[in-house]
Order: structure tokens, then sequence, then C-alpha cells
């Protein structure tokens, strides 16, 4: 699985629709939805009626794959391991 890119928080829009935030975390829909459910965070809808994630929800998510990935990584590159 890819890495999910280092992302600046406050650079972040309010509201990021479904397709937007798989190319912000550089993956696919299947992928994000299992995150999602992985990580317990569902889709919102909006004012105008799309659904996608605020702000807050989209900071949590990439924190907890952000440390994830990079753990995995951690034990990969371990000698010790």
């Amino acid at each position: 699985m890819a890495q999910v890119p280092y992302i600046q928080y406050k650079d972040l829009n309010e509201f990021y629709t479904i397709s937007a935030l798989c190319n912000l975390f550089n993956m696919d829909k299947p992928l994000l939805k299992k995150k999602c459910e992985q990580y317990g965070i569902d889709p919102r809808q909006n004012e105008i009626g799309e659904y996608g994630f605020v702000k807050y929800d989209v900071r949590k998510l990439h924190n907890a794959i952000y440390h994830e990935d990079r753990s995995q990584n951690e034990r990969n590159d371990d000698p010790w391991a």
C-alpha cells in the first residue's frame, strides 16, 4: 500500500468530498471506505447534499492512517525485528 502523504493541517479546507479525500490521501474509494470503517469515521452530508468529511474528521483519519503506515515501515526497517 502506498504511504499517505504528510499534510499541513492548517492548509486543509473545511469540507472534502469522498473523491477529493481519495485524491488528498492518494488512495482509492474501497480502501478509504475500509479505513473509515476501521477507525469509526463516517462521511457526513453538507448543506448542499454532498457526502464527505469535515476538517476534524479528515485530520483524525489522516493522523491514524499516517501513523499506522509509519509504524509498519519502521518494523520492516528494524534489523532486530
